[in-house]
């Protein structure tokens, strides 16, 4: 289908899942700006106002059937995943506390239960569906990451948390080859278990402190970077200097498909670029999305291209 088309049905699917909430949400709408894919949103009075970012795309061009399906699961995870059950404050307080590492953490953990929360909700009847089409998408494309390569150990919860959702995942599971299997799987059934993001975030700094414990004794017996133990400093300090403000991967919350920063806490996803292989694998179907829409874009933008859409910010005018 063209792009016109496919816009349309973004916006359109969007548009009945406002109706099917209710009251919920005061706006939930589409923009198809610039390069980058996330969410800009902010509760108020008990109902979301929400924003979904997406790269432009040519309306003439082909888009595949499987690209618009994983579009509006993209806009599903975000406009109505995180920005109707993710709490921002308690992840962002956690991260910034602890550091990128545990906000990646606590986005692998997140990600599941909020998507089950979206299905649970009734308000998109194809949501599992389309949410299930997506992660095997990237899975697909990507790979899966080693189960001791710690750096992914929050895509790695990501993916197996979805499984425990019910999803058919195209790859077997490797989290028992990991030397942190048990505590893996304790994460996993808690943030399964949890009913707000304040369950996710224990469950996350509890699984930070058995791998930073696992870090340090490593280092008093010599072994240095094991490959049996951790290959990076799960404290968040290395990840931490590569998250910038615009970033949107892993670190959901004030950088992410989420969460907010000091002048708004409700402040969502923001458009971003993806993360390097030093900080692991992007948990956000973010990068996933930009590298779809890479060669639908529009023509004019390979020769005046759009600037990149950062994090969005509220201007007030005063006049005199």
């Amino acid at each position: 289908m063209i792009g016109l088309n496919v816009k349309r049905g973004v916006a359109a699917t969007m548009e009945r899942v406002t109706a099917n909430a209710g009251l919920l949400f005061s706006s939930l709408q589409v923009i198809w700006s610039g390069k980058g894919a996330g969410i800009r949103f902010e509760r108020h009075e008990g109902r979301v106002d929400a924003t979904v970012i997406l790269p432009s795309i040519d309306d003439l061009k082909e888009v595949s059937n499987q690209t618009f399906n994983n579009l509006i699961a993209f806009a599903l995870h975000e406009g109505l995943g995180h920005a109707v059950f993710t709490d921002n404050e308690p992840w962002d307080k956690a991260r910034d506390a602890h550091g990128a590492f545990l906000g990646n953490l606590i986005n692998g953990l997140e990600d599941p239960r909020i998507e089950r929360c979206a299905i649970e909700s009734g308000f998109a009847p194809n949501a599992k569906q389309l949410f299930e089409n997506l992660l095997n998408s990237m899975l697909e494309r990507d790979g899966y990451p080693e189960a001791n390569d710690i750096k992914n150990i929050p895509f790695l919860l990501a993916v197996e948390g979805r499984r425990l959702n019910g999803y058919q995942v195209k790859c077997p599971c490797v989290i028992d080859q990991s030397p942190f299997a048990a505590d893996l799987w304790v994460a996993l059934k808690e943030a399964q278990a949890a009913t707000s993001t304040a369950g996710v975030v224990r469950a996350a700094l509890k699984l930070l402190n058995v791998l930073q414990d696992a870090k340090k004794k490593s280092d008093t017996q010599g072994r240095g970077k094991a490959q049996t133990q951790p290959t990076d400093d799960p404290s968040g300090s290395e990840q931490g200097s590569e998250q910038g403000g615009d970033q949107q991967d892993g670190d959901q919350p004030s950088d992410g498909d989420q969460p907010s920063d000091e002048q708004s806490d409700q402040q969502g996803d923001q458009p971003s670029e993806g993360k390097s292989d030093e900080a692991g694998r992007d948990v956000e179907p973010t990068s996933f999305i930009e590298g779809e829409l890479k060669d639908l874009a529009l023509s004019s933008d390979e020769y005046n291209p759009r600037p990149f859409v950062g994090k969005p910010q509220v201007a007030t005018f005063h006049w005199v």
